[in-house]
């Protein structure tokens, strides 16, 4: 290192800020350049080199330099845009990890959702003919218990009795045929 540089260090050991400023307004733009070099954007380089920038100034009290200032510029940016790249190279494998990951689960489930549906479906089909108007005026039309009963002109124990029946019938269907122990090996 030379008288120089050992001075400009010196100096911003001291908190002189104006040796720093100096070295900032040469080298800053210049590094960016190199930065782009490395083949990332110049807005990239630039905080990069402003990271740099800001490191060398909370560090100056301890920092140890060996080469020239300039050396050191040069081969920490240098690195700080290697690291980068190893990074976003990491974080691009992840994303496209992720996305395989989930795109591969979400047909999956997609799938399983679709043929427990279908079963259901099916399950519901064999059901006795007033077990399954219950159950599609409950579940799927919204209607309340008064409601149904008035329409069928049935009492409401009749209905709470038709409604357990078909939970108890369209279980045993989709036991009977393994659906629900296909879905649990599969979703687990």
């Amino acid at each position: 290192m030379n008288q120089q540089d050992k001075y400009i260090l010196e100096e911003i050991r001291k908190d002189n800020t104006i040796p720093f400023e100096t070295l900032f307004q040469d080298y800053y733009p210049v590094l960016c350049h190199f930065g782009e070099r490395y083949g990332l954007s110049f807005h990239v380089a630039e905080d990069l080199v402003q990271d740099l920038f800001v490191r060398l100034w909370e560090n100056r009290k301890s920092i140890v330099i060996t080469t020239s200032i300039k050396s050191y510029l040069f081969q920490s940016t240098r690195n700080l845009c290697l690291n980068y790249l190893k990074h976003d190279e990491v974080q691009k494998k992840f994303r496209d990890y992720t996305l395989h990951v989930h795109t591969d689960r979400f047909y999956n489930d997609a799938i399983i959702e679709e043929e427990l549906n279908y079963a259901i479906y099916q399950a519901i089909e064999n059901l006795p003919p007033q077990c399954r108007e219950i159950l599609k005026l409950s579940r799927f039309g919204g209607k309340s218990h008064d409601e149904i009963a008035a329409k069928m002109r049935i009492t409401k124990k009749t209905i709470n009795n038709q409604l357990g029946k078909a939970f108890k019938l369209i279980r045993k269907y989709l036991v009977d045929n393994e659906i629900l122990i296909f879905c649990f090996l599969i979703l687990f």
